[in-house]
């Protein structure tokens, strides 16, 4: 594959400041001067635009890590009960089948606090 290829498949990484974003438009007002004038108010609304779906794509991020969070709390306690059962399946002995399901019980039982005050 010759350079020129190599060139065109290189990802560009999004600026994510304001200023790193004025500075991509900076390099681009020099390096074609004539297109300034004439785009200006369409850069400068294509900017808004884009930092309007940065803003939207970070909050979604936000929301999306703190379900993330959620479920594997839900996970992690599913495991718990579930070991709980598979303890109380496999023993002989009466009380500690009974006190392996009233474990797994009481962890059934009880509700995360974020999932309690949603």
């Amino acid at each position: 594959m010759s350079q020129e290829k190599k060139k065109k498949r290189m990802r560009m990484t999004l600026p994510k400041k304001k200023e790193d974003l004025e500075k991509v438009v900076e390099e681009v007002e020099e390096t074609h001067p004539e297109h300034h004038h004439h785009h200006e108010e369409e850069v400068e609304e294509f900017l808004a635009a884009f930092e309007y779906l940065l803003d939207s794509l970070n909050a979604n991020v936000k929301v999306l890590e703190s379900t993330v969070r959620e479920h594997t709390m839900e996970i992690a306690r599913l495991y718990k009960i579930l070991a709980k059962v598979v303890e109380a399946c496999f023993t002989e002995d009466e009380d500690k089948k009974k006190r392996a399901l009233l474990e797994a019980l009481s962890v059934l039982e009880v509700r995360p606090v974020q999932a309690a005050s949603s």
